[in-house]
């Protein structure tokens, strides 16, 4: 009798185990389907972001940027501010489109003995700070272009930039551009083998999904407009980064 009783408990264990097994089993189904949906899903959305994402480009010359004759390898914030052409190759309108034109973040000369070396002192952050800036274009449909009309700004105009804002940053923070262009190399652009920028353009707009995207462009000397990054869904757009 006792060995009958000891089978049945066995039994009844197994059963229980089992039982377990087949909830832990079904409860594993369960979040894997959860995970396969929601993976779905966001495969979904992001197909849905992506047929409706602008992409804006530069169409103008580089000859619409204004430079010192005889020295074009420096902005001339004198001349009048440039219009610049911008053309939306993606799959959607973009809107509030907001655009800033800044020069090196050092400007390099050679002194009197031929030795270059950067700007410094109150000349060196004017001219960091001076820019071109577009604030007024609404909307751009796609397959079509815009002429952005840029205004001359400085540290004392309105929309000013903190030095602890002035960059464009992806949301996974793996992008990070600031708004002024690289040093220049230490080197005549004549004969230098490192690219001699000569501004960056930055551009920031919405889709209708209201995500904020990015076009950063460098300007180069003899080279013509090199695409620096062209940013999906970003931290903030000008608009956020002006004080």
């Amino acid at each position: 009798m006792e060995d009958d009783m000891d089978w049945s408990l066995f039994w009844i264990a197994v059963g229980g185990i089992a039982q377990a097994a087949a909830a832990v089993a079904t409860f594993l189904a369960v979040v894997v389907a959860l995970r396969l949906g929601r993976r779905e899903d966001q495969r979904s959305l992001q197909a849905r972001y992506d047929d409706a994402r602008p992409v804006l480009i530069i169409k103008s010359e580089p000859q619409s940027i204004p430079v010192h004759q005889g020295s074009d390898w420096y902005l001339d914030w004198g001349a009048s501010p440039p219009v610049i052409t911008i053309y939306n190759t993606g799959n959607g309108p973009a809107f509030n489109v907001r655009s800033v034109i800044y020069g090196p973040e050092a400007i390099a000369a050679a002194d009197s003995n031929g030795t270059w070396q950067y700007w410094v002192g109150v000349k060196a952050e004017e001219e960091r700070e001076t820019r071109w800036h577009h604030w007024t274009v609404d909307a751009i449909s796609e397959g079509k272009e815009e002429e952005l009309q840029y205004t001359l700004a400085s540290s004392f105009s309105p929309k000013v930039f903190s030095q602890a804002k002035k960059f464009i940053e992806s949301k996974d923070h793996k992008q990070r551009y600031a708004f002024n262009a690289p040093k220049q190399p230490l080197k005549s652009p004549n004969v230098s083998k490192e690219p001699w920028c000569i501004c960056r353009l930055t551009v920031t707009y919405h889709d209708i999904f209201h995500r904020k995207h990015a076009s950063i462009y460098n300007l180069i000397f003899r080279q013509g407009w090199q695409v620096v990054a062209m940013i999906d869904d970003i931290i903030n757009d000008l608009d956020d980064l002006v004080e």
